[in-house]
């Protein structure tokens, strides 16, 4: 039998075991990498799972899209440079301010006698995406709407045809406050009102009506009549700086000119209806505003230059009181009543 022999090993121990400390020191450093990488991972993936819950919970709101809108009976104007100056703070693309489609003058809401049938062409068509009307009539009345109270009203059948070739089409119905003043003189009578007006509550109903007709809110209602009260009401109380006779929101006590500030609480209120968006923090340009009629008197102010000026601290004040006005009702179509 042949005998290999190997040469024994005479390296000292600790040198004989120096190698195998390599391979160990080696496999423990790609373990530790190992065990690295796996719970960075880990980490990274609980983070990405974390955010998106965030972005669950806290959904970006999307802007709202720019509309059509057409202009109708709008008698003191500032409506279309509140719109402009919200749009562009919000970043909303795509607004027009359009004239509406014509019904005559604001005591002609008296339903299909009024409406022409040639001038109702564009709205049939779906020119436009959103009527904003504002009428002194705008309370549901045998008398002002000729007895036409119903399904068969100057609004129920302006959604009617603006609906026909647009799927998104609404109507914006604002509200209107006509100030009670003592007989034969230009002070307000000014009582707080506990309940909401009857001519509002009938107004309701009939967007009810028309909304249930047509499976979805067509119209809305922009609350200037309820906006105006709070005005009126903080003046008496003594709580708007630099007003203290509610009297004096009116141009020399004339309800049909509104000064300054209703005038612009009117618009902040219209806007926020139409788009949802708070007008609080806008500063828009009024000064080249100008207005009249063969109907205004001489002394009527001509431009909003003629009216009282508007401090900051009122500023905010009434667009505040725009947008609570606006958010917490339910006719608005936006409101979050919680």
């Amino acid at each position: 039998m042949t005998h290999i022999s190997t040469p024994a090993d005479t390296r000292p121990h600790s040198d004989r075991f120096r190698g195998g400390g390599r391979e160990r020191n080696c496999l423990a450093a790609l373990i530790r990498s190992l065990v690295f990488v796996c719970l960075w991972g880990s980490i990274a993936g609980l983070a990405g799972t974390c955010r998106g819950q965030a972005g669950a919970e806290k959904p970006v709101a999307a802007k709202p899209s720019g509309v059509r809108v057409g202009e109708m009976l709008i008698i003191f104007g500032c409506e279309s440079t509140v719109a402009s100056s919200l749009v562009k703070a919000a970043g909303i693309e795509g607004h027009q301010w359009l004239g509406g489609p014509f019904i005559g003058t604001w005591h002609d809401i008296r339903g299909e006698k009024t409406l022409q049938p040639k001038r109702m062409e564009p709205l049939e068509r779906g020119d436009f995406d959103m009527l904003l009307l504002a009428t002194p009539h705008c309370y549901p009345s045998a008398e002002t709407w000729s007895g036409h109270v119903g399904l068969d009203s100057t609004p129920a059948l302006l959604c009617d045809k603006g609906v026909m070739n647009n799927p998104k089409f609404r109507l914006v119905w604002q509200s209107w406050y006509w100030p009670p003043y003592r007989k034969n003189t230009t002070v307000l009578e000014w009582k707080q009102r506990k309940d909401p007006p009857a001519g509002l509550l009938a107004l309701e109903k009939l967007v009810d009506k028309i909304n249930e007709k047509h499976g979805r809110k067509v119209m809305v209602i922009s609350p200037v009549e309820e906006a105006v009260c709070k005005l009126i009401e903080m003046v008496d109380a003594g709580k708007f700086p630099g007003i203290t006779d509610p009297s004096k929101l009116w141009f020399e006590g004339n309800m049909w000119v509104p000064g300054s500030h209703l005038r612009t609480l009117f618009a902040y209120t219209n806007v926020a209806t139409m788009y949802g968006v708070s007008p609080v923090g806008l500063n828009p340009d009024f000064s080249t505003l100008k207005w009249g009629g063969g109907k205004s008197a001489p002394t009527d102010p001509k431009s909003f230059a003629d009216l009282a000026p508007i401090t900051e601290e009122q500023r905010k004040i009434l667009q505040q009181i725009a947008w609570e006005t606006v958010s917490k009702y339910p006719y608005a179509g936006i409101a979050n009543t919680k």
